[in-house]
């Protein structure tokens, strides 16, 4: 698929119930879920309750185990009314893929499940487009209804793409730190594949002293290594290259360039202790967020 479809867009909105039913029913939280990665962002502390098989060991309140004698776990109440701010990479680079489907298809599909899943936890929904489209950035005001996430999943579905200069990753972070309203939990949904990981660096720090961040990379396949399938063509507006696949050499140089990247932003997040999700281009998104990726 090469443009993400309204219509698939907005039935993903009636797969956040059947997801949470399907966690309820389990019981239990992965690593990888939304429930448990986010699980303490935007959560007050309510109050303790005795430990039933199933809970996560994680929330057991030691101290209070202690004085009863009895494992006790922590419980939490979600804060409504909250702003939740999509920042969302709309760039030209996000239209790839391999397999399954392009990036900017993943990223569409992940911005529809993050922009319900916080409408129906009653926080309001907002968020930054940037890249190929009018005005190369677009920022929609968090509102507690429908018509903002709508007019988001347009823009991202629209054919009638307005090719740019990219735009970095880096601008549309300073917008959000700008705009966003303090204790906003903010996603960003992008490749991270261009800009300086230093100046990005900058701009989330930013951003984390008002906001949380979460991180959401989204990549292909290809993105980290390239199969021995012979010469390729690159075409880049006037800019045209021959890679030579079958070259060894060249092939591990690539896989090097993607694991130093990879590394860049692992540590980068955890130098700003932000949570980091890898989706790729052949995962269901809904499981990546909801359950383990």
């Amino acid at each position: 698929m090469i443009f993400p479809e309204l219509k698939e867009l907005i039935k993903l909105k009636t797969v956040i119930g059947a997801a949470n039913v399907l966690q309820q029913r389990s019981g239990n939280r992965s690593q990888g879920d939304y429930s448990s990665l986010f699980h303490g962002l935007g959560m007050e502390f309510e109050t303790v309750r005795p430990y039933v098989v199933g809970d996560d060991v994680r929330y057991i309140d030691w101290r209070v185990t202690a004085r009863i004698g009895k494992p006790q776990v922590k419980t939490f109440r979600a804060e409504c009314d909250r702003n939740v701010l999509l920042v969302i990479d709309a760039n030209a680079y996000m239209r790839f893929g391999t397999r399954s489907t392009f990036k900017s298809v993943q990223v569409a599909r992940l911005a529809a499940l993050l922009g319900w899943k916080s409408l129906q936890q009653q926080d309001r929904v907002g968020g930054i487009i940037y890249g190929d489209i009018p005005r190369g950035v677009q920022y929609f005001k968090p509102a507690k209804n429908d018509t903002i996430v709508l007019r988001m999943l347009r823009l991202l579905c629209d054919t009638n793409i307005e090719v740019n200069e990219p735009v970095a990753t880096t601008l549309a972070l300073n917008h959000a730190a700008r705009v966003a309203s303090p204790q906003s939990l903010v996603f960003v949904i992008s490749d991270f594949s261009v800009g300086n990981i230093t100046e990005i660096e900058k701009a989330l720090v930013a951003l984390r002293k008002k906001c949380t961040v979460v991180l959401l990379s989204v990549f292909d396949q290809a993105d980290r290594e390239i199969p021995a399938i012979g010469p390729l063509i690159v075409d880049h507006n006037t800019i045209k290259a021959i890679i030579n696949t079958s070259d060894k050499n060249a092939r591990n140089k690539y896989i090097a360039a993607w694991e130093t990247y990879q590394k860049s932003l692992i540590q980068l997040c955890k130098k700003i202790k932000a949570p980091l999700m890898w989706v790729d281009t052949v995962t269901d998104p809904v499981r990546a967020i909801f359950w383990k990726t």
